[in-house]
This record gives C-alpha cells, structure tokens and sequence, in this order.
C-alpha cells in the first residue's frame, strides 16, 4: 500500500491500545502495509479473527512472525508455519508457547487441534538447534497429558540440557522408559537429573547404581524419597571408600541398619562418624559402637602427637615414609596392596603408608609422588593416579585427600568418563616431577 487515509492512520495509531476493537476489513486493509511496526502492531493483539494471525505467520519480517509464536489466541494451523520457520529465534518462541497450548485444549478441540499440535511437538522435538529443543523440553516437563512419543524422545536427546528437565520432572516417563534410557545412554547429567525425581523405584535406582557413574548415585544417595533396596545400597558402601561425595549423603540416608551404619563409619571422617552416632532410629549398642570408634580416632591422633592427619609435614615424613615403604613391601607380599585398599586407607586417613602406597602402584619414585602432593597439583595427582592405575573417578578422591587439592582445582573426569588429559600430558607430568625429585636430592646432597 503507498499510502493511508487519515482514518486509517488514526487507527494505525490505536493499534497497541487494548480497548481499542480493530474489525475484521480494517485488520485485513493493514496486513500488507509497507510500515512493518503497523503489522507488528496488529500481530500482538489477541483480539483478532485468526484468519489475520494465520496470515501474519508468512510476514517477511521476523519480529511479526515472533509476536505470533507468542501470541496465545493463534491458531494451531500458525504454529504448523512457525514450527518449519528458517529463523532459530521464531522456533525457539513456538516451543516456549506450544506446551502451553496443551492443557489449555477442552474436549471439542482436542479432537479437531491435537493431531496439528502433535504434527508441531513432531517438528520442533527433531529441530537442528538444541536452544529450540531445549525451550521445548522445559515448557512440557511437567505437563502430566503431555504426548509420550514427544517426552521419550525429549528425554532420549543426546543434548543433556534438553533431555534433563523432563527426565527430573515428567510424569509421562514411565519406570520401564527410565531403565531403557539408563542403558541406552548412562551419561552423568542424564543419570543425575534421573536420580533426583521424586519417588525413584527400587528397579530404577539399582539400574542407577550399576552405571556406577559417581555422579548419578551421589544424586540418588541425596534423594531421600528415592527408594533403594537394602542390597543395592550395600553395593554403594562396598564402593563409597573412594567415593568421599558420597559419605555425608550415605550418613544421612533414612531408615540405615545396624550393619550398614557401622561399616559406613569405618571410612567417613569423624565429624560423620558423630552425626551417625547422633541419630535417632539407630539403636543404643550401635550408637555406643560408633562413639567407640570415634574415640579410638581420637586416641590414635594423641598417640601421633595432636598432629593434622593432612599435616604434609606429618605425612611426608622422611623417617615415616621409611618405616610405611616397608609396610608397603609386607602388603604386596600379602597380596593386599591394591587400588580398593588404598582409597579405603586415604578415606580414614592420609598417612605415610597410603603415599608409599600410591607410590608402589604408579612405580614411580617415592621422591616424585612427595612432589606431587607437596605441589597440591591436580595435574601431578592426576597423572600419579593414571600410572597407578586408578579410574578417573577415582582420581578425583586422591586429588582431594591426597594430593590436598581444593575443591575448585579439581580435575574431573570428562563427559562420558575417562582422564580429561591426554596419555602424553599425563607422562609429562611425571616425567616433570620426577626429574625435580632428582634435582632436589641433588641440591640437598
């Protein structure tokens, strides 16, 4: 149009007020005005014939086609247009607003609507970009009649930001589609976000634990409405000693057993030791057990003279360390020297014996790994816990007890599991701290 009536124009001006009625043939008369904040204008109001919307879905300009993605009185047939829009933004708008049309549907419309609402999720659920997915899965994660097909496969993304919210929040995901996901794709997200619904089964949760991602049980451990059979959670104690995010939620997990309680507190530091003891539903003998065992850490901290157990001074000891390799010598001997038994020692205490120890089983120099943990390096420790053959789940434990890394210097293990470090980083660095174990008996020589 190249030009207006000063009616029109008047009216062009009345557009965003609300109380303004706009009819059918002057709605009509602007839909193809040159001026696209007059479009825009009309693609905002909710009181229009949804002829006009359904048009204003095809405009040229994309902030009109946005303005009715969002628009809540648009037809169904306007989302089937915007759902195969070429701009990302116009997408994203749909999936934020098309979740919301479902339990806004009555009877009438859910059997003429729900096929072209079906035939949109359908397209937005496989959209290449997962910004658009991601707005999908968090508008329907709570809808309870939300269409199962949509939800599984939200939930089967390999995005785990898109998969998460209705893996945690959907009530359409039944047991069954839990336990299949948990096979099919036992990535951390996914399994944590899992872990953390209300109410997890017995089936699902051992499912979780035989991922043994640290991750997702430490998740179902903090849960306290997951339930969890007596023998999957004797599972988790069995592998908890080198697990530390584990050992507050393991003490605080409701209905414990005797059995369980002590052998948890025979690896948690003795802070948890004193909150298992204090509570309630355990009985008196076993209460008076864990004060025991309390007291005996006590006892043997005095006969050390009061010294920190994390006391490198202590620790590193030259005259300790040579009494601990010859302890270490009797373990191998033994056949009790292994990857299981040092992290149980290191979760109790970090003594000389747990670092001659890690040392043996990396065979690397006793000098190199007193570097490492002099150093407080992530790197060093990772890569002590590489040679020594330890899972990087389990390297994450020595970084933090051992090697006294902060908690924010961590390296974890990458997505998917693994050292997030290539083999040549990792042998540098023991090749770096070794050759300064050298140089420093040098210097001192």
């Amino acid at each position: 149009m190249a030009g207006t009536t000063p009616a029109k124009d008047r009216l062009i001006h009345l557009l965003g007020i609300p109380d303004h009625k706009v009819n059918y043939e002057q709605a009509r008369d602007l839909l193809d005005h040159a001026d696209s904040n007059v479009r825009l204008a009309l693609a905002l109001r909710t009181d229009l014939e949804p002829e006009i919307l359904f048009f204003l879905s095809r405009d040229p300009d994309v902030e009109v086609r946005r303005a009715i993605a969002t628009n809540a009185t648009a037809p169904i047939k306007a989302s089937m247009v915007l759902a195969s829009d070429a701009n990302e933004d116009v997408r994203h708008d749909l999936a934020n607003r098309i979740g919301r049309v479902i339990p806004g549907l009555n009877v009438d419309e859910q059997a003429t609507a729900w096929r072209t609402v079906h035939q949109v999720l359908s397209l937005l659920v496989r959209d290449q970009l997962p910004r658009v997915r991601r707005a999908l899965s968090d508008a329907m994660k709570s809808l309870p009649d939300a269409p199962h097909d949509i939800i599984l496969t939200l939930a089967m993304d390999p995005e785990s930001s898109v998969a998460a919210p209705v893996l945690e929040f959907s009530p359409v995901l039944t047991d069954e589609d839990l336990e299949a996901i948990i096979q099919a794709s036992p990535m951390s997200a996914q399994l944590a976000a899992i872990s953390k619904r209300i109410n997890v089964g017995e089936e699902v949760s051992q499912a979780i634990v035989g991922t043994g991602n640290v991750d997702g049980i430490t998740a179902l451990l903090k849960n306290q409405s997951a339930q969890i059979r007596e023998e999957t959670l004797d599972a988790i104690i069995d592998a908890a000693p080198g697990h530390e995010s584990w050992h507050e939620p393991l003490v605080h997990r409701s209905s414990l057993n005797t059995k369980a309680a002590l052998r948890i507190a025979e690896f948690v530091a003795e802070s948890l030791v004193q909150a298992l003891s204090k509570r309630a539903d355990l009985d008196a003998e076993t209460t008076e057990s864990l004060g025991e065992i309390v007291r005996e850490r006590l006892r043997r901290r005095e006969e050390q003279g009061g010294l920190a157990q994390d006391d490198p001074d202590t620790v590193l000891d030259p005259r300790g360390l040579a009494i601990a390799q010859k302890q270490t010598e009797s373990l191998v001997e033994a056949g009790k020297l292994t990857a299981e038994n040092v992290l149980r020692m290191a979760a109790i205490e970090v003594t000389p014996l747990v670092v001659t120890s890690i040392a043996h089983l990396a065979e690397m120099p006793l000098e190199a790994v007193v570097e490492v943990i002099r150093a407080a390096s992530a790197k060093g420790m990772l890569a002590v816990a590489w040679s020594a053959d330890f899972t990087a789940e389990e390297a994450v434990q020595l970084q933090l007890r051992v090697g006294r890394v902060t908690p924010d210097s961590i390296i974890q293990p990458r997505a998917g599991g693994g050292f997030d470090a290539t083999e040549d980083e990792l042998e540098w660095q023991i090749d770096m701290y070794t050759d300064l174990a050298k140089s420093r008996a040098s210097s001192s020589a």
